[in-house]
Order: C-alpha cells, then structure tokens, then sequence
C-alpha cells in the first residue's frame, strides 16, 4: 500500500476561511447567512471568522472594475533596476500610483515587474518613455508590453477616485505642467494632479487650457 499523505493546513487560514474566501471572490456582498448555510455553520461563527480574517490583514473587501467597461489598457513593463535598493527605493515611490496595478519583485531576466492602466496610446507613450517607473534612475533597462484588459481577472482594484492634489505635481514628484509630451496634447498628465485631463479617473479640479497642437 502507498502511505498516506498529509497535507498540513495552514498557520493561519483552515479550510472554513478557505472556503469564506472564495464565496466572497465570487461575491463580496454574499450575506453571513448564505455562506453560513453553504458552510454548515452559523452566522456568528462566520462573523467571527470573517472579523478575525480582516483583522489579521488575510484579506481585504474591496471594490473591483470591469476594465473593459471602462475601454482601459493595460501596460505591463519588466524592469533591470542596478541593485535592490533601487528595487526598494522604486517601490516605496510608485506605491501610492493610482496606474499601478501590481508592483512586485521578481527572480530572472528583470528583478521588477509593474501592471500599470492606461487610458489612451499617447499616455501609454508617455510613461514608456518620458516619465513613470521606466525612466527612472537606477534603471538599467526595461520591456514593455501593451494589450486590452483582461479577460482573467475580469474585475481590477482599479482606485477611479484618488485623493487630488493642489498642485500639478504627482505623487512620483513630477510636475506635469512642465512636460513637453502634455503641453503638445499628447499625454493627459498623472490622475491625482490639478492638471488631470483624461475621462477613466475623477477630477473635480478647474483644469487650464490647453495649448493646441504642434
């Protein structure tokens, strides 16, 4: 006979919280009840888990977009950075980037890896090759690739209303009303800026006028 093996649960999650978990990635409004009754347990008993789960950070409930709703284009960008303190240094900047989607270390041909939203190919031109992550010293190289939204995950942790500034400068530290690329109409400036003029995120801000072609 072949001896019986034993996977051992997690630390952390058993499979009640597993099977919680995944009910609320098909539906995160699914209520205590129906998952208590899927389950066979109480709907104190699956608060109380739940609580636990959030309170741990196991998992986050959260809102998430159809990006091909929105006609969204996602940028996906490998990057050689000359150390790992310039991997951290990259990491902790961008974090807070309304475009990033995932920002994660990686083993192999690149030792960075960005998921980024776009709205439009002249922006997507734009953080390619005149600003964002790529442009940024202490990149040795990098690669880009470009497609429509996903088909798997179809619904993205896309944040449609980040906190705005005063001011025309990003949380990256650029000034978008300084660049070239915005001034010619060929890139519609960071989301949460004063100076935002793309339809996919909110902006509440007067914008200037823009310059007219050349």
């Amino acid at each position: 006979m072949f001896p019986v093996v034993t996977i051992p649960e997690s630390p952390n999650l058993d499979n009640h919280d597993k099977e919680i978990i995944s009910m609320l990635l098909e539906d995160g409004r699914r209520s205590l009840s129906e998952i208590g009754d899927k389950i066979g347990m109480s709907h104190v008993a699956i608060s109380k888990r739940l609580d636990k789960l959030l309170s741990d950070d196991q998992i986050r409930i959260q809102a998430g977009v159809n990006a091909e709703s929105l006609d969204a284009k996602i940028l996906f960008v490998g990057i050689e950075t000359e150390n790992m303190d310039v991997t951290e240094y990259l990491i902790e900047k961008y974090q807070k980037c309304p475009r990033i989607l995932t920002l994660a270390p990686v083993t192999g041909r690149y030792n960075l890896f960005a998921v980024m939203v776009v709205e439009d190919t002249w922006t997507l031109e734009s953080i390619i090759g005149t600003c964002s992550i790529s442009t940024e010293k202490g990149v040795r190289k990098s690669e880009s690739w470009f497609g429509n939204a996903p088909i798997v995950p179809k619904y993205l942790p896309i944040d449609l209303s980040p906190e705005q500034s005063d001011d025309d400068i990003s949380p990256c530290g650029r000034t978008c009303a300084d660049c070239r690329r915005y001034e010619i109409n060929k890139c519609v400036g960071c989301p949460p800026s004063s100076v935002y003029e793309g339809m996919l995120w909110k902006s509440d801000k007067t914008k200037p006028r823009r310059r007219s072609r050349k």
